[in-house]
């Protein structure tokens, strides 16, 4: 499996990779931050407000999300530090037979969703590939129904798998998985676009214009490991032009320069050394 990463672009790509998929939960975040929808809505019992004599009772199913809210939440707190097999085997034990058991529908499958998704992430940064994509290919069966097609998520997932089939270097794929991330962004760019909301057509669409130009970035990775250098060269050249678009945070642009530079120094293409250098 390490041989992949015996070439030029070994150190950079490879870290922005597998870092990158890491952050594409937070990435999504922009639009939708899994940790702010997944508060808990409040326990079984009904809730006094002090300022006013209200009692506001729970639906059975708000009452089944925030129990399993609640599970879910003391993982993923703690998961913010370093993944580790106890971390990945709490998922299992505690979420999800819990979510599996769900009464409703929505809950079952949300959970489901970023319990397994969660678990790819932590599989990817031990570079446990096929565990990974084994993960991020079930979250996926559950994103229908929560967070849903339209959602952002659905295409940083595709990603996610891609990244996954890279280490396995199923080059073929991962290029086919990319490609339909970035089908699902055009489609969700647009709808954004044509928004009556501000906040829609500037700060959403430019965080699904940055993350398309992520998925572009890896599959200009996925062309030159195929060999197909003209095709990886106009293809991250693509990523910086959807990088540079309005209202698409820094970070997003720096991630393409830098996959841009090493991918031109594998080519050996002076120019396209030469131009990607000069970018930032």
């Amino acid at each position: 499996m390490h041989l992949l990463w015996r070439n030029p672009v070994a150190s950079t790509v490879f870290a922005l990779t597998v870092t990158a998929s890491l952050l594409s939960s937070e990435g999504v975040a922009h639009a939708q931050n899994p940790s702010s929808q997944t508060k808990s809505s409040g326990s079984s019992k009904p809730t006094r407000h002090d300022s006013a004599d209200v009692v506001v009772t729970l639906s059975p199913e708000e009452a089944e999300e925030g129990r399993l809210n609640d599970a879910y939440q003391s993982i993923a707190q703690q998961r913010k530090g370093t993944c580790t097999e106890a971390i990945i085997e709490r998922y299992r034990s505690e979420v999800l037979p819990r979510a599996e058991k769900a009464a409703f529908n929505v809950p079952k499958n949300k959970f489901l969703f970023l319990a397994n998704r969660d678990i790819g992430n932590c599989y990817l940064a031990q570079q446990d590939f096929v565990g990974a994509e084994a993960s991020f290919q079930k979250s996926l069966q559950y994103a229908p129904v929560w967070p849903g097609t339209d959602d952002s998520a659905y295409p940083v997932n595709l990603r996610q798998i891609a990244t996954a089939q890279m280490g396995q270097q199923h080059w073929g794929d991962a290029e086919e998985s990319l490609q339909k991330s970035l089908s699902l962004f055009d489609s969700q760019i647009d709808k954004a676009l044509k928004s009556d909301s501000e906040f829609f057509r500037t700060e959403h669409a430019g965080n699904l214009r940055g993350s398309k130009a992520t998925s572009l970035a890896y599959l200009g990775i996925v062309y030159v490991r195929e060999g197909r250098t003209a095709e990886a060269l106009k293809t991250v050249d693509l990523a910086y032009a959807e990088a540079k678009k309005p209202n698409v945070s820094q970070s997003f642009l720096s991630e393409v320069v830098q996959i841009g530079r090493s991918i031109a120094q594998v080519t050996g293409d002076k120019d396209a050394i030469a131009k990607w250098s000069q970018r930032s």
